[in-house]
Formats: C-alpha cells, structure tokens, sequence
C-alpha cells in the first residue's frame, strides 16, 4: 500500500522517491531529538520533481501542513512566546503603499493580482493591530488571480509562509495542556492526519 493516492501513468505527480525521503526523515527526526535535519519554518517549501504516476500533489501538499503544524506545535510549545520580530516583518509590507507593497513583475509577464494580495495585507494590518484573528487554514488556502505586472509570486508566497509563522507561533507558543494523542502513521505523539494518504502510517 502506497503513503499518498497517486495520479495516472500519464498524469504528473510528485516523485515518490523524493517524497518517501522526506517522510523517512520526518519519521527520524521525530523519534530522535537530536536529529534536526528538517526545520520546520521551511517544510512548506519543499519541492519535489513532476513525474508521471507520481504522488498527487494535492494529497502531499496537506500532509506536509500537518507536518509543518505538528513540528511548530512541538518546538513552540517549550519556548516563551516572541512575535515581536515577525511582526515588525509583516507590518514592514501593510506600512507600504498599494501597487508597491511587493516587486512587480515586467510589464508583459504574469504575476500575482496586486488589487488581491493588497486586498489581503489590509487583513493582516488589521490582525496585526489587534482584529480579527486569522487561522491557519484560511492563509494556506488563499489564492491569487494573475495579471500582467502583477506582485512577484515568490515574494508574495514567501510573505504567506511568515504570516502562517506567526499564526503558528501565536497558537503554540505555550506549554501544552493536553498529550497528543498517537498517531496511525508510527510516530508516538504525533497529530493523527487525516489525509487518507497517511492511513499507512
């Protein structure tokens, strides 16, 4: 039984081998404290080459989340609770203007939406400030239109990533009340996913 669903021999997929490697080293890391191989910050920028009949991105990409959440959770929960620095950073792009919050593209190439992703800081200054709290999952799962001259996509992407930080570090960063139940996929300890590519773990 595979770990993740895959796509069609003729479809592309993430490269099994490359994915199984990476779960292999989660497993290690997990078990073994002193082996900081991974760090968490950095799991949702993993990539992994397109084969076909590969593992369906969709399936790994989730499952990577979970990853990403389980290890902050772990991490943060030993350690006093700091935002002071990744808020100066985030607030760095609210106090900038609009169509000028991040790089833009060239004029003939694709980038992310400006009127969206600016859309998108205005939320975050006001959580920043204070409002609304924001979850995890609705910043993962924000998506952009693209226009012609629009934002940098890694720019903007790598903006995401520190505000899931911060988010992360807002929920963890406190002693933990509850144990973690055991998980299916071997790690003791671990957040039971429910990913069904997970279910041979």
């Amino acid at each position: 039984m595979t770990p993740f669903p895959r796509t069609t021999k003729r479809k592309l997929g993430y490269s099994i081998d490359e994915v199984d490697r990476l779960i292999a080293r989660a497993r290690d890391q997990y078990s073994n404290l002193s082996n900081r191989t991974l760090n968490w910050r950095e799991l949702s920028s993993q990539s992994f080459s397109m084969v076909k009949g590969g593992y369906q991105p969709e399936a790994v990409d989730s499952a990577i989340e979970k990853l990403q959440d389980t290890f902050a959770e772990r991490e943060l929960s030993t350690i006093p609770l700091d935002l002071s620095n990744l808020r100066i950073a985030l607030l760095g792009r609210v106090a900038r203007k609009k169509g000028k919050r991040f790089t833009r593209v060239g004029v003939m190439s694709l980038g992310y939406s400006r009127k969206q992703v600016d859309a998108m800081i205005a939320v975050v200054g006001d959580y920043l400030d204070g409002g609304e709290k924001l979850s995890i999952e609705e910043v993962r799962d924000l998506k952009f239109k693209q226009q012609r001259g629009g934002y940098i996509e890694s720019q903007v992407d790598s903006y995401i990533d520190r505000l899931v930080e911060h988010i992360q570090t807002e929920r963890f960063s406190k002693p933990a009340v509850t144990p973690i139940v055991g998980s299916s996929f071997g790690f003791t300890g671990f957040v039971d996913p429910t990913d069904p590519g997970f279910q041979a773990y």
